[in-house]
């Protein structure tokens, strides 16, 4: 399996909203970088992350604009989220009601079959927003 077909299979699994399936693409020792939060994740904190978004966000759908091997492993994807906040975020927040779209990119790096290591790169206080809440 390429680079490229194990980050497809990272969206085929958020979009089935199989979080066992999304956990078990990530290496053992595998960090995940996004805006949320001020350190990377790492495997039970990610495990957590990934079910507390599926919770939140329980008809999350990512739509893959473009997608591509920038070499050595390096995915480069540009996606837009669709969902609806029906279930409470980790930190207790309730769920507003609202739906939420919006663009984000992710840069993945791949070694063999297993994800690295995950950037993530979206606008807060657009998510915010949508959310009618204030970014933290």
């Amino acid at each position: 399996m390429n680079a490229l077909e194990v980050v497809h299979r990272s969206f085929d699994a958020w979009n089935r909203h199989d979080a066992d399936a999304l956990i078990a693409l990530y290496a053992e020792e595998a960090t995940y970088h996004t805006p949320r939060f001020e350190h990377p994740l790492k495997r039970k904190a990610l495990a957590d992350f990934i079910k507390s978004v599926l919770t939140a966000y329980p008809d999350v759908r990512f739509d893959v604009i473009t997608s591509g091997d920038t070499g050595g492993g390096l995915v480069a994807t540009q996606w837009m989220l669709h969902a609806t906040h029906t279930g409470p975020f980790m930190d207790g927040t309730p769920p507003s009601g609202r739906t939420v779209s919006y663009p984000g990119a992710t840069f993945t790096q791949v070694d063999g079959d297993k994800i690295r290591s995950d950037h993530v790169y979206l606008d807060r206080q657009t998510v915010a927003e949508q959310l009618g809440l204030k970014p933290k």
